[in-house]
């Protein structure tokens, strides 16, 4: 959720932001990148979270990073309007530890945290809003899209089968595909409502992008 802390570190436009990158020290004055009703993006969040590369929330990609946030953030607004999810310490954790491990362990997260100006409380936030943001979409649109059996055979002989043979590898009976077919059929439905319901959140809020 939207904790204050997280929102303390969005409204941190008025402080200055020491960034370190390699070895050299660069001083940057932080400034506010856009207003989504009444949440600040910083110029740092953005620099921040395009470093994380996370994308761990299931929303679609947009034309650049503040547009991703200004999504995060609409998701995060309806998300307060809603009971609490139950997304537990566990998940959130679990998320944490995969990510220090791509990074090449504890230390070596929290150095790269310290060079894009993110804590680790910040960065814990994160993964928690992005971790929500997952589990409300797929409530919310999950249960409404449906596969049926002659949509998942057209996909396989149109696209699947083609796309194996092509790369000269073996293609498995219908059968065996239908579970990989229906999830990349429902990905996809979904992706296509999901950005129909962001678009609606847009035309909705009060957004102001800042030069």
């Amino acid at each position: 959720m939207h904790s204050k802390h997280f929102r303390d570190w969005r409204l941190g436009s008025f402080l200055l932001l020491l960034a370190f990158a390699s070895s050299s020290h660069a001083v940057i004055i932080d400034k506010i990148a856009a207003i989504v009703n009444d949440d600040v993006i910083t110029q740092s969040e953005v620099y921040a979270t395009s470093q994380l590369n996370l994308h761990l929330s299931g929303l679609p990609a947009a034309d650049d990073v503040l547009q991703e946030r200004i999504n995060h953030n609409l998701v995060l607004q309806q998300l307060q309007k809603q009971p609490p999810l139950l997304l537990t310490e566990e998940d959130v954790q679990q998320e944490i530890q995969a990510y220090a491990q791509r990074q090449g362990g504890t230390d070596q997260l929290s150095r790269f945290l310290n060079s894009i100006g993110m804590n680790y409380s910040d960065f814990e936030t994160e993964v928690r809003e992005q971790l929500s943001i997952r589990r409300f979409i797929a409530d919310r649109f999950r249960p409404f899209v449906n596969i049926t059996l002659e949509e998942a055979e057209k996909y396989y002989d149109e696209v699947y089968k083609p796309r194996l043979q092509v790369l000269g590898q073996e293609v498995p009976p219908f059968p065996e595909t239908f579970n990989d077919i229906q999830n990349l059929l429902v990905e996809a439905r979904m992706q296509d409502r999901i950005k129909d319901w962001l678009n609606e959140l847009h035309q909705s809020a009060t957004i102001n992008i800042k030069d």
